[in-house]
């Protein structure tokens, strides 16, 4: 998720080696780009979500080889490269009218020449002569922040980042930590860094690995869109699915989509933007838990999107606690103005936003694959699935019945 001037921090990570587990799938080009290998050929993830394929893509994605996917950089082209090897094994279709999953998307800040990127789309068709023109978009971030030029120890980062969010109450907003207080904090991390340096213990990291932001997303997508893809009878509406390029840089891969749309804006009946699920555990947040889980921007246009959410939620087996409260207006972390979906909402499009909050993680490179919920997340990715079914099924779309903005106004929350 794009940063916000409430977010704070010290710096970064270090290597952590992912486990051992028979259960990973194993990216194109593997063998020459340093991507985990570990699983026998032709292990692969299966069509109902689950932790496990979740924690196998998010080890895959959020890998070392991929040097944090910043947009337009060769790690994030490789990180792309697997998320289209996917689609193209799962059987997902290019939109209409196009050769390939890539949108070519200029990145800001390449001076004299163009710096590209790619924004990856895919469609299931919808199985409704009636309704199959109208799309459910599903949306994820696929960047990330790269590399640090030079390292830092891992587990003097987190500790760092671990007191000072406890200090501030682990609460998303809250006043920064004051300057004596954040002396003492360094000064005590710093006496336990010496003597695991003695000792020989200290990890060096420079990678921005964004196991949680946003490769939870973005693995969560991609498990959606297998589940949907092995279905014998096709929702009724289409399902689009976009991996945003350059949200860590301006939204910039979702601002090109909806000025360079591949299917028109007028048919898209709701977007679903799925941005940093992996956490949310009772010691990431304060309110946190099992159950946890933040909806933005669910009623901002449309009562009806604001009440589904809430009834498939209850049909649940065990229903998520759906967490509005950075959903205020003027809420000091502006959540609703940060990632992809107000690019969408800004074009009049009813969206909602799942995610399980800011951490001590939060654009560090300690966002690494082991600090994930993986049974929690796969709850909620679930429950996501069980909402696009519904609205993707219903006979008429989302109403938009409050105020639609400009789409040339600042976004304000």
């Amino acid at each position: 998720m794009l940063a916000g001037c409430a977010h704070e921090g010290t710096a970064l990570s270090a290597r952590v080696v992912p486990p051992t587990s028979a259960a990973r799938a194993v990216a194109p080009g593997a063998a020459q780009h340093g991507v985990p290998i570990g699983a026998p050929a032709g292990v692969l993830t299966m069509a109902a979500i689950s932790a496990e394929d979740l924690r196998t893509r998010v080890y895959i994605f959020a890998d070392d080889s991929m040097q944090g996917r910043a947009a337009g950089s060769p790690g994030h082209e490789r990180a792309l490269t697997y998320i289209v090897h996917e689609l193209t094994r799962l059987g997902l279709r290019p939109p209409a009218n196009a050769s390939s999953y890539l949108q070519r998307v200029p990145l800001p800040g390449g001076g004299r020449d163009t710096v590209w990127s790619n924004n990856v789309i895919a469609v299931i068709p919808g199985s409704d002569s009636a309704l199959s023109m109208q799309y459910v978009a599903l949306g994820a971030h696929s960047d990330h922040l790269g590399m640090r030029h030079t390292p830092v120890n891992h587990d003097s980062v987190r500790a760092v980042n671990r007191a000072l969010w406890e200090k501030r109450g682990r609460v998303a907003g809250a006043p920064s930590v004051s300057a004596s207080d954040r002396a003492a904090i360094m000064t005590r991390v710093n006496a336990s860094v010496q003597t695991r340096r003695v000792a020989g213990l200290v990890r060096l990291d420079s990678i921005y690995n964004g196991a949680d932001d946003d490769g939870s997303g973005s693995m969560a997508l991609l498990e959606l869109a297998e589940y949907f893809a092995a279905q014998p009878v096709a929702l009724r509406r289409s399902l689009l699915f976009v991996w945003h390029t350059a949200e860590e840089v301006g939204l910039n891969g979702s601002d090109w989509f909806v000025t360079h749309p591949v299917v028109p804006l007028r048919q898209i009946v709701t977007q679903i933007n799925i941005d940093m699920l992996g956490r949310g555990t009772a010691r990431d947040v304060a309110g946190g838990g099992n159950d946890y889980l933040d909806v933005i921007g669910a009623g901002r246009l449309s009562s009806d999107l604001a009440a589904w959410v809430r009834e498939v939620n209850a049909t649940e087996p065990k229903p998520l606690a759906l967490d509005y409260s950075l959903d205020a207006d003027g809420h000091p972390e502006n959540i609703y103005c940060r990632s992809d979906h107000a690019l969408y909402a800004s074009r009049g499009i009813p969206i909602v936003f799942f995610f399980t909050n800011i951490h001590e993680d939060y654009h560090e490179v300690t966002d690494e694959p082991p600090y994930l919920d993986y049974p929690h997340f796969a709850r909620i990715t679930s429950y996501i699935g069980d909402l696009v079914r519904s609205i993707a099924n219903r006979a008429t779309a989302p109403v938009v019945d409050k105020p639609r903005p400009d789409p040339r106004a600042r976004c304000r929350q």
